[in-house]
């Protein structure tokens, strides 16, 4: 008998054996799936335990949707309950992995393990397995950990068909850690959960709010419909009392930043520092409670990508305006003001500057502009020179060059931005709905230098904050930078 006519042989003999009877336990695991199936049954029936609305919601929207972003006010629960849907989740799939992360070791272990393991200890006897400080573990490819978030190679490694990702206070991990998070997401059937106050009014957990709203199930948690609040009574242990809430009306301020993150789980409107506020920048992309025209343009652009068909009424002054990148993180962006809008945005990473010269006199020969505006820094300066030598007339712009007001502007970067600044505030501008511009808009910090004199964050110290170069807002500057004073 061959090599090859054995293996059939016993491939044969094989597919006519019985198949091996499942065993009391998997028979018995089986059963406790198709019973707990509604996470909100298994927290009661498995754990013990009764939540709240907003509580039931968030499990199950974790249940139903591929991506939930939970924003809360203090003590509501939401570690509570994201340990509950980490429970639920692996005790409902095999194979499966459960990661769960936060800004630094001592949170995963001290907040949302905590929570794992007095939930665990509820329906040990149900749930089985082995429960560690930060490891549940039901088998070699069925189990839940805990990772810190200070290195994104931790997140490197993990493969299954089943995935669930949360992410504990998620207002203070890295973009470098979030995009770790999404290598996750390529699996067969992900899923994510971020939790967190909302204290800043930038960032992925942000983004999942505004940005990516469209891709998220989004879901508030106020104090003020805490049970115990609306009772004016303890109905539920260790969720937030009305008699707190009213101590920090008193303390902070119902209108104040603290109150409204801390009690009402809102974003601020901005940042402290920052440039502009979320809704001025909304309001100019066509939408929260834009005027008419804005709401017209938004009809224009319903449909946007990165160039714009359609224009709004006004169409002059046409400016180009070009903030020049070649490697690394940073890209050329090649941007169009026509009158008061933003009529073209191209966006390159990684172009030599030869090609991108190119591009810049292709966009020209186009919108036939009135002046073409080009970052002369650095990588900007064979550009300029470029441009000059092919007869287009370019405006060379020196961030760091002296203002027209030295008095109150530290640098012409500055100048801009407050000029920029100008125009949203009076609701004279008006931007594509593009993610990345708005994001950049919304980083944006303004300081002091020592004389008193208005200054933009460097870039440098963007970049220790995990902010990338505002490649598509310093194009929007420079185009409207020189516009004159008595049209703001």
């Amino acid at each position: 008998m061959s090599a090859g006519a054995g293996t059939d042989h016993f491939r044969n003999q094989n597919q006519n054996q019985t198949p091996a009877l499942p065993t009391a336990a998997a028979i018995a695991d089986a059963g406790r799936r198709a019973e707990w199936q509604d996470p909100v049954d298994f927290a009661r029936r498995a754990l013990g335990v009764t939540l709240w609305q907003r509580q039931q919601e968030t499990l199950r929207a974790v249940a139903e949707s591929r991506r939930v972003a939970v924003k809360s006010g203090n003590g509501l629960g939401k570690d509570f309950t994201a340990a509950v849907a980490m429970l639920w989740y692996l005790s409902q799939h095999d194979p499966a992995i459960v990661l769960s992360t936060a800004p630094t070791f001592r949170q995963v272990r001290h907040l949302l393990w905590r929570q794992v393991r007095a939930l665990y200890r509820r329906g040990a006897a149900q749930l089985g397995g082995k429960m560690l400080d930060t490891r549940w573990e039901l088998s070699d490819d069925r189990y839940a950990m805990g990772l810190s978030a200070d290195g994104a190679d931790q997140f490197q490694g993990f493969h299954c068909e089943n995935m669930f990702i949360v992410v504990d206070e998620a207002e203070g991990v890295s973009e470098a850690i979030f995009e770790a998070v999404e290598t996750l997401m390529t699996s067969a059937q992900p899923k994510l959960l971020l939790l967190g106050n909302p204290t800043r009014a930038q960032g992925a957990f942000h983004r999942a709010f505004h940005q990516e709203s469209s891709i998220y199930r989004t879901i508030t948690m106020s104090a003020l419909e805490s049970p115990n609040v609306r009772a004016g009574r303890v109905v539920i242990p260790g969720l937030t009392t009305a008699e707190w809430v009213a101590e920090r009306a008193a303390i902070w301020g119902a209108d104040s930043r603290l109150y409204r993150s801390r009690v009402l789980g809102e974003f601020p409107e901005q940042d402290e520092g920052s440039l502009l506020s979320i809704a001025q920048i909304d309001a100019a992309a066509g939408g929260g409670d834009g005027n008419a025209t804005a709401r017209a343009l938004d009809n224009f652009w319903s449909g946007w990508g990165l160039s714009f068909a359609k224009l709004p009424a006004v169409t002059t002054p046409v400016v180009i305006a070009v903030d020049v990148a070649r490697f690394g993180g940073s890209s050329s962006v090649i941007l169009v003001r026509q009158g008061d809008a933003v009529a073209d945005m191209q966006v390159f990473n990684g172009m030599d500057t030869a090609v991108l010269k190119g591009r810049i006199v292709i966009a020209a020969r186009k919108w036939m502009p009135d002046s073409v505006v080009v970052d002369g820094i650095g990588v900007g300066g064979p550009v300029v020179d470029d441009l000059k030598h092919d007869g287009i007339a370019v405006h060379e712009f020196n961030g760091a060059g002296t203002p027209h007001d030295p008095k109150t502007y530290a640098n012409r970067r500055a100048e801009g931005y407050a000029a920029l600044q100008k125009l949203f505030h009076a609701g004279k501008i008006r931007i594509p709905r593009d993610p990345g511009l708005m994001q950049e808009l919304a980083t944006l910090r303004q300081t002091n230098d020592r004389l008193g004199r208005l200054l933009m964050e460097s870039k440098v110290d963007m970049r220790l904050r995990g902010i990338r170069s505002p490649d598509k807002a310093d194009a929007l500057m420079m185009a409207f930078a020189d516009r004159p004073a008595d049209s703001l």
